[in-house]
């Protein structure tokens, strides 16, 4: 169904009664349609522009690295160990996005439209608080920041002003990524792409211009990368607002109401989103803990781990994408009343996502050595390491893709307390602490710690199955 399309209108009747609730959903411009497309259909919509926005992210991701691996090991070891800070961030703004998301599409779902533009202005109140803090707070201790990730003093003098860019770039980011929430809660997945794609080749293009000096412009490396980033975020929250506000979809209207801050929407946005932003909290600590952990194996060590991470986001994008729509899904089948619709949905997408997944680790599996080259052609030890750790997870993309499917289907539901749990407590136990059994004790150096990550991954997807299984999720209330 095209964005601009309407149901047929239900006949007037001489009762003057409010419509019902499957009138409403008929009369409002969607992108779904809860009701008479199929569910395979429904998926689709949804998911085939995430695809098509995040491969691209993926590719730029991978490009960046890859113009920075010309800078050298140290340059790759700064950017890494910066983002690895930044990340911290987004996840205290998680809060916002995931609740935003999960709100909006139940409130969509029922039909209350008015209720899902309060929730957006709500977060993005919300939203910009956060930015502000995250951008002064990344640049003012960048460099303690670094000391404290065991950064060598080359990486730190690289870091410390991608960092300056990098934290600016947060608050035009998280502004930005609310409205991207709404949209996709909303079930509008193709604005949030039109935005992801040029914001993508903003970022390449600076990139190439400032990082290696090209065009005329200054050679600023790790620092232009950052420049880079913060232009690019700061373009596509102009483009997102305006995409917003002209095109027609579900949530075009939403500043025509008040910005005060409203109690009851916080609540419910928090309710949902303080779980999801506690479980990224304790996912990016234990990241921040298993990073420098691989830190502390050299530069060339943790420069294969960059790199790596870096082509495996490639094979994370059906996961991301199947997951994102499973949230959507989930929310608003919920706000329709329909359960089995819901948990349906969430198991064909599952099915979807670790079929393809599966796919793509073959691929990764064949193709490392031959992939890594291409990031850091002069340096036979980090190529090593790279496609070694490569081919280890390439046997677990099935599984991230069960698991991005079913933490998303719960977060949709509200569901986020247990996302939490698991997510939390496999990270901390499982990932961190067999990453200093597998490095500390047993000397296996970088595979260990990624054979670490992968037993997390197996233990986490078990755990999540259990979960949806139950069914508890069904019964929230939002």
């Amino acid at each position: 169904m095209n964005e601009t399309d309407s149901a047929t209108t239900p006949v007037e009747d001489s009762t003057d009664e409010k419509p019902s609730l499957r009138d409403r959903i008929r009369t409002r411009p969607s992108y779904l349609d809860l009701e008479n497309h199929t569910i395979e259909q429904n998926i689709l919509v949804l998911a085939l522009p995430l695809i098509a926005e995040r491969v691209l992210q993926a590719i730029v991701n991978a490009a960046d690295m890859a113009m920075v691996g010309r800078v050298g090991a140290a340059a790759v070891v700064a950017v890494g160990l910066s983002n690895q800070i930044s990340m911290i961030a987004t996840a205290v703004y998680d809060a916002i996005r995931v609740g935003t998301t999960s709100v909006v599409a139940r409130r969509i779902g029922a039909g209350q439209d008015e209720e899902a533009h309060q929730t957006l202005r709500q977060s993005l109140l919300v939203a910009l608080v956060i930015g502000t803090a995250a951008a002064l707070l990344i640049g003012v201790f960048a460099g303690a920041s670094l000391r404290l990730m065991g950064a060598e003093p080359d990486v730190i003098e690289q870091g410390i002003p991608y960092s300056y860019w990098k934290g600016l770039s947060m608050l035009f980011q998280f502004i930005t990524m609310t409205f991207t929430a709404a949209l996709r809660g909303a079930g509008n997945t193709r604005l949030p792409m039109f935005s992801g794609i040029l914001v993508n080749i903003i970022n390449v293009c600076g990139n190439y211009a400032l990082i290696g000096g090209n065009w005329g412009f200054p050679e600023m490396g790790a620092e232009g990368a950052g420049l880079a980033t913060a232009i690019a975020h700061f373009v596509g929250m102009v483009v997102v607002i305006a995409l917003t506000v002209g095109q027609p979809n579900p949530i075009s209207d939403f500043y025509k109401g008040s910005f005060r801050p409203h109690m009851d929407t916080l609540r419910s946005v928090l309710t949902i989103g303080l779980p999801a932003s506690g479980e990224r909290l304790a996912l990016r600590g234990a990241q921040l803990v298993y990073a420098r952990a691989i830190a502390g194996l050299g530069t060339n060590a943790y420069a294969a781990h960059q790199i790596a991470i870096r082509i495996e986001s490639l094979s994370l994008v059906i996961g991301f994408s199947f997951g994102v729509s499973a949230t959507t899904l989930v929310g608003q089948y919920l706000g329709y009343g329909d359960t089995e619709k819901a948990e349906e949905a969430t198991w064909k997408c599952q099915k979807i996502a670790s079929m393809l997944m599966g796919c793509t680790g073959v691929a990764l599996f064949v193709t490392a050595p031959h992939v890594v080259k291409l990031f850091i052609p002069d340096n036979p030890e980090v190529m090593a390491l790279g496609a070694h750790v490569l081919r280890i997870v390439a046997v677990a993309q099935p599984i991230m893709g069960i698991n991005r499917v079913l933490a998303g289907s719960l977060r949709g539901a509200g569901d986020t307390a247990w996302t939490m749990l698991i997510t939390g407590g496999s990270a901390w136990a499982v990932r961190v602490g067999l990453t200093y059994l597998f490095v500390g004790l047993l000397g296996l150096h970088l595979p260990g710690a990624w054979y670490a990550m992968v037993t997390d991954l197996f233990v986490r997807s078990i755990l999540f199955r259990r979960r949806f299984k139950a069914g508890h999720w069904k019964e929230i209330k939002v």
